[in-house]
C-alpha cells in the first residue's frame, strides 16, 4: 500500500520537457516517431561513401525564406521578399569543415592548400579542430566533392539554420551574443581575435542541432548570387541563378556583429576571393 503513493510522487518530480519552441527536435532519435523514420532527424550519422564529420538529416517540407520583418528590423533588400520554399529531404554537416578534415583532402592531392596568414588557420597544427578558413568557393566545392558530398544550396543552408518558424537566429529571436555565437562582442571572436573550435557554442545550435550557423566563419554555398533572386525564385528546391559573377556566403563570422549573423543575412563575393572569415560545410542528397 505504500508503493503507489511513492511512485506517484516520483512521477510528479520528473521535470517536464517540451519541444514546442523547437518542433523539429520533437522527432528525436529516441522518440517513437524517429524509430519508424529511417532518416532519424537530429541524429548524427556518418553516411556510407562520405568523409569528414557527422551529418544531420533535414526533413522534407516547407519553410519561410528571407527576412521576417515581424521579428527582424534589420532586413536588407536582398533578403526580400519573405517567401515560402519547399525542399526535398537532405543531409548537412553538423559542424563547419575543420582544418584537420581539410588537411586529409590536401594529403590526398585533391584539394589545394588554403591561404596562410595571421588570422588563417592553415599551417597551425594546434588548430586542427578549428574551422578551415581562408578558402575560396572552388576550394570549398572541391573538398565537398572529394568527401562524397556537395555544397548546400542557399535555401538548404537557410532552412537548416532557422527551421520552419521564421526565427531571426538559429537559436530563436533573442539578441545575438557570445553565449550563442563566436562573433564580435567585446572584441572580435568574443575577445580572442580569432575563430574558435567548431561547436564551441552549443546554446546557439539550430532547430535541427546544426552548430555554428551564426558566426565563427561565413560559409560558402553552391548558388550564384542574385540580389533580386528571391522575387523570382521557384517555390521548390531553388538553386539560385543559372550564372553570375559572385558566389554566396551565409552566417556571418567571428568578426561580425549581431545584425550580420542573422539567419537571413546573405552577401555576394567573387568566387576566387578568400578571407580569414570564409569557410564552409557540406551537404548531401538523401538517397
Amino acid at each position: 500500500m505504500i508503493r503507489k503513493p511513492l511512485i506517484f510522487l516520483f512521477l510528479l518530480l520528473i521535470p517536464y520537457s517540451s519541444n514546442a519552441e523547437n518542433p523539429a527536435l520533437s522527432n528525436s532519435a529516441t522518440s517513437p516517431a524517429a524509430k519508424s523514420n529511417k532518416y532519424q532527424t537530429g541524429k548524427e550519422v556518418h553516411l556510407p561513401g562520405t568523409k569528414g564529420g557527422p551529418m544531420i538529416n533535414i526533413p522534407a517540407g516547407g519553410f519561410m525564406m528571407g527576412c521576417n520583418s515581424g521579428v527582424d528590423k534589420e532586413c536588407n533588400k536582398n533578403e526580400k521578399p519573405y517567401h515560402h520554399v519547399n525542399l526535398d529531404i537532405y543531409y548537412l554537416d553538423k559542424y563547419e569543415v575543420a582544418v584537420g578534415e581539410y588537411a586529409k583532402c590536401v594529403e590526398a592531392g585533391r584539394c589545394a592548400e588554403p591561404a596562410t596568414g595571421r588570422y588563417c588557420n592553415w599551417g597551425k597544427p594546434e588548430l586542427g579542430n578549428y574551422p578551415i578558413n581562408c578558402v575560396d568557393w572552388n576550394q570549398a566545392g572541391n573538398y565537398c566533392r572529394w568527401a562524397g558530398k556537395r555544397l548546400p544550396t542557399e535555401a538548404e543552408w537557410e532552412k537548416a539554420a532557422r527551421g520552419s518558424d521564421g526565427r531571426k537566429y538559429p537559436w530563436g529571436n533573442q539578441d545575438a551574443t557570445c553565449y550563442y555565437a563566436v562573433m564580435s562582442q567585446g572584441g572580435d571572436g568574443c575577445s580572442r581575435r580569432s575563430t574558435w573550435p567548431v561547436g564551441s557554442r552549443p546554446a546557439g545550435a539550430s532547430p535541427y542541432g546544426i552548430m555554428d550557423m551564426a558566426g565563427n566563419v561565413w560559409e560558402w554555398v553552391a548558388d550564384w548570387y542574385g540580389e533580386q533572386y528571391y522575387g523570382k525564385s521557384p517555390a521548390a528546391n531553388p538553386k539560385g541563378p543559372a550564372s553570375g559573377k559572385q558566389g554566396v556566403l551565409r552566417g556571418g563570422s567571428w568578426s561580425d556583429f549581431q545584425e550580420t549573423v542573422r539567419a537571413s543575412e546573405r552577401i555576394g563575393i567573387r568566387p576566387a576571393r578568400n578571407n580569414s572569415d570564409y569557410g564552409f560545410r557540406c551537404a548531401r542528397d538523401a538517397k
